[in-house]
């Protein structure tokens, strides 16, 4: 492939995603669930070029699929002229995994599906999957003019399928309680309870078993989460941008006693000081142009829980005096009001700036700084704990043989040898961006190789660098890098040994033998 065709192969890439992302904002601006389906179904159809699609959703009591929402050229009044078959369906919601069939009329593993499909005579059928459970499915079908749907339509439509899903099982969950509480009548506790069930959720997807790591370092900042969490005291999470503060943060909240209150986050580096006070206090009706109703702040609005203010040393002097009020006497004043409000809130806080040095200049209060640094965890960069980096990265892949429909994804050992050699300034937010760029222009058969690595990243490791990163005596490199190599292979074939052997070239003597040499346990990369 000459270098201008891998160039309009990236763009054609990032492209695509550009469509994902503005078919994601559009999806964010309504709540209703038909308009949701009507938005995925009209979009899919455009960017795949089908000719019909139609949405099913999966009903919790049943293994039939209820029919929802179908996009087709024809006028609205006209009938639907194809209907999913129940053997497409059911093999999808079986295998979990997105269904193409080229030839309706020559397919082994269906029949009688051309006499139902009519006119069409490809289909593509993608599941919509969220927290681990399929709640739809989306199919496309096409007429024998338009031919088949190629590779790159058919992981075009996983993604926004699997991307666009948590948002159509929140909009699904909300009606679901609003159905619930006004056509069914359910009392006030029952509302509560599932209310509960739904945080118990949220509380399971932020356990800190659930924070990848096992370095030292990272086993420190898991020891310090585990005591912040059974204490009301207010907790500093220091570190550089992209280290994961706000995901210690979220742990922290839904292991502590107010895991059933509202933890609010906002950043306070984003806004204008007028702005950040009414956002954080609220404001009363009249306070300033535009206030044309009383509104309540964050602080409020986290009243029995948390609040998370991130990048708190970019918050200005006045706001810093108004927090510190909270942190001293639960007081808020909303803007333009005279009366002070009680809340009780829990403030937990992050920088990634040295308050310390912000304090000499004047920029940061020091009494502030004092009460905020009751309790502190400081989150390592990534490039302190390399270790880490072939577990995050299998953690990732793992996400996106979901999201992108693909279950073979899986990264080469020279590819990931090279990742744990960079030095990641952007820390694990970078990192997790590289493998979803890598995982959408790697080949069709789903191997990251080095070469798909983005340019910036290949450019920012140098020869002389990775010689750097290998400096020693020979055998102990080779060491190292095999031990490396088997420690990355079991996690990526979830620790069964046969299937590890055989990837490597070993027999499942051999692999053992260098697992008890190298103490490897195949339980541990799991």
């Amino acid at each position: 492939m000459s270098e201008q065709d891998e160039i309009a192969r990236i763009r054609a890439a990032f492209e695509e995603l550009q469509s994902v992302n503005r078919l994601l904002e559009r999806i964010c601006q309504v709540q209703e669930t038909n308009h949701i389906m009507s938005l995925i179904i009209n979009e899919l159809v455009r960017l795949t070029d089908a000719d019909e699609g139609v949405i099913n959703l999966v009903s919790d009591s049943t293994d039939e699929s209820l029919e929802t929402v179908v996009r087709k050229q024809q006028s609205p009044e006209e009938k639907i002229p194809f209907k999913v078959n129940s053997q497409i369906t059911g093999w999808v919601l079986r295998e979990k995994r997105t269904l193409k069939v080229d030839n309706l009329d020559g397919d082994d593993r269906f029949t009688g599906l051309s006499s139902e499909a009519g006119k069409y005579t490809s289909l593509l059928c993608c599941p919509m999957i969220a927290r681990g459970k399929i709640i739809g499915l989306t199919t496309l079908v096409r007429s024998g003019e338009k031919g088949i749907f190629t590779d790159d339509r058919t992981r075009l439509a996983g993604i926004i399928a699997s991307q666009s899903a948590q948002m159509l099982s929140n909009a699904l969950l909300l009606e679901e309680l609003a159905r619930k509480n006004e056509l069914l009548g359910l009392s006030q506790q029952q509302l509560q309870e599932e209310n509960l069930r739904l945080r118990s959720e949220i509380s399971d997807a932020f356990a800190f078993e659930n924070i990848i790591g096992k370095s030292e370092l990272m086993k420190k900042v898991l020891t310090l989460a585990s005591k912040a969490s059974t204490k009301e005291a207010p907790v500093l999470i220091l570190g550089q941008t992209g280290t994961g503060k706000e995901l210690v943060a979220r742990a922290i909240h839904y292991n502590s006693p107010r895991r059933d209150k509202a933890l609010v986050i906002k950043n306070c580096g984003v806004k204008t000081e007028s702005l950040l006070e009414s956002e954080l206090f609220g404001h009363v009706k009249g306070a300033f142009t535009g206030a044309d109703r009383t509104k309540p702040g964050l602080f409020k609005e986290a009243d029995g829980g948390t609040i998370f203010l991130d990048e708190i040393g970019d918050a200005p002097l006045s706001t810093q005096a108004a927090i510190l009020r909270v942190l001293e006497n639960g007081e808020i004043r909303p803007v333009g009001a005279s009366k002070t409000e009680y809340v009780d809130v829990r403030i937990m806080s992050a920088t990634n700036k040295d308050l310390t040095k912000l304090m000499k200049e004047g920029l940061f209060r020091q009494d502030l700084y004092y009460r905020l640094n009751t309790f502190t965890i400081e989150v390592p960069s990534l490039s302190q704990r390399p270790d880490d980096i072939p577990l995050l990265v299998h953690h990732f892949l793992k996400k996106l043989r979901i999201k992108l429909a693909n279950e073979s994804l899986t990264i080469a050992p020279a590819a990931l040898d090279f990742l744990c050699g960079c030095p990641w300034p952007g820390n694990v937010r970078q990192l997790e961006n590289e493998i979803e760029r890598a995982a959408v222009v790697c080949d069709t058969e789903g191997v990251i190789d080095k070469a798909d690595l983005s340019p910036e990243l290949l450019r920012g490791s140098s020869d002389t660098s990775e010689l750097k990163s290998f400096r020693g005596q020979l055998r102990d490199i080779t060491e190292q890098v095999e031990r490396d190599v088997i420690s990355a292979t079991l996690i990526e074939n979830r620790g069964n040994i046969l299937k590890t052997s055989k990837v490597l070239g070993l027999t499942r003597k051999g692999l053992k033998d260098k697992m008890a040499r190298y103490g490897i346990s195949a339980d541990e990369n799991r």
